[in-house]
């Protein structure tokens, strides 16, 4: 079953907001319905990211995050030594969602990756914990191909 946008012109303009946005940049959907997206809310920062983010809920997030020389999954041989900038798919799942719902929306992260493409990597959270998992660094690395684990708990 394919999953709908109430608000799709909102969430066209924050995609293209999001895409000239800056390190720390977050765009959030959620559910409106069992079947039905909506866009939510924009930020910058961790901390902001962290007061939207709701325990009873599913919800899809994009962040832009810049790497530099120091940060793993940092692109060698990029011109002029910058920073790479990656943009990274996250699927929240808090922790107060009940098992049933898991299962029903689990077929639903197929199509959030869609409509939030593109991205750079796909991750899973499952912890909001700014002083635990959910640091800048930490999405760094567990967002990388050779991470071994691409879940924020």
């Amino acid at each position: 079953m394919s999953i709908t946008v109430a608000n799709q012109q909102e969430l066209n303009e924050a995609l293209a907001t999001f895409k000239n946005s800056q390190n720390g940049h977050w765009l959030l959907v959620t559910y409106k319905t069992p079947t039905q997206l909506q866009y939510k809310a924009s930020g910058e920062g961790l901390e902001s990211l962290a007061a939207e983010l709701n325990d009873k809920e599913i919800a899809y997030y994009l962040i832009r995050l810049v790497y530099n020389s120091n940060d793993a999954g940092f692109k060698d041989a990029v011109i002029g030594e910058a920073a790479n900038t990656k943009d990274i798919y996250v699927n929240w799942i808090g922790s107060g969602v009940g098992i049933i719902e898991k299962g029903k929306k689990k077929t639903h992260s197929g199509d959030a990756q869609a409509l939030l493409s593109p991205h750079h990597s796909t991750l899973v959270q499952t912890s909001k914990d700014l002083n635990g998992n959910f640091t800048e660094a930490i999405i760094k690395d567990r967002s990388g191909p050779l991470s071994g684990s691409h879940i924020i708990d």
